[in-house]
């Protein structure tokens, strides 16, 4: 339940929100950037990161700024027929962020298996615990995005950030598809505004999860209508 609307199963095959749902909640929604110091990225699967935050990790590593990745699993459960999944999506997100920027960006995995996230929170929050540092600023997925693995980040997140009094800002991935934005308007939003520059990098990096975008069976997992909702030219978030 998210704000007390029960989440319902959402297939990403369907349309689901219009863009133009969202952009009259967003054009007027604050603008926002982290403090400067390190920014620590939590990410449920490979190129949820980027999908939430692409454009954010590319203009805070051109900036000079220190950027962590942390990849809580490899993603290998969106096609269980495939073999080798796991290194295929580890190595698409290793060449995204090499789009996104010529600096180095730490990728930090906890190897946790994909869709039994919640099974693991403990490890997780040790590694989420072990890189929120006072300077830090943490992101993290939208907790009531609807997706098990994601809400349980989201959560772990959360509690940490709280514990630690560190910033926390929320991505949605899931949440842009299947929520009326109605339902999330009392929230306090931010956005972060991308360069020409940054729209360009993640465009480019978004590209390098084909096995999401063009998989080599069965319907993408990020259909082009799904997509659409990080081509924005600002990224937004729950703060």
């Amino acid at each position: 339940m998210a704000n007390g609307v029960e989440l319902q199963p959402f297939n990403p095959a369907d349309a689901g929100t219009p863009e133009t749902a969202w952009l009259q909640l967003l054009q007027g929604v604050k603008e926002w950037a982290p403090r400067r110091g390190p920014l620590i990225v939590a990410a449920p699967h490979p190129d949820d990161e980027v999908l939430g935050a692409g454009g954010l990790i590319s203009s805070w590593a051109a900036a000079g700024q220190s950027v962590t990745i942390l990849s809580v699993t490899d993603g290998e459960a969106s096609d269980p027929a495939r073999r080798g999944l796991d290194l295929i999506r580890r190595k698409e997100l290793r060449d995204a962020l090499r789009l996104l920027t010529t600096v180095h960006v730490n990728i930090e995995r906890t190897a946790i298996p994909d869709g039994k996230v919640g099974a693991h929170a403990n490890r997780l929050r040790q590694m989420v615990e072990e890189y929120a540092t006072p300077e830090a600023t943490l992101v993290a997925p939208y907790e009531h995005d609807g997706h098990p693995d994601h809400e349980t980040v989201g959560k772990v997140c959360a509690q940490v950030a709280r514990a630690a009094r560190i910033p926390l800002a929320r991505y949605p991935v899931w949440t842009w598809h299947h929520t009326n934005p109605i339902a999330l308007k009392s929230l306090s939003w931010g956005r972060f505004s991308l360069s020409a520059a940054a729209q360009r990098a993640k465009a480019r990096a978004l590209e390098c999860f084909k096995s999401q975008l063009h998989p080599a069976s069965g319907l993408p997992i990020v259909p082009a209508h799904v997509l659409a909702y990080f081509q924005r030219p600002y990224e937004a978030f729950v703060l």
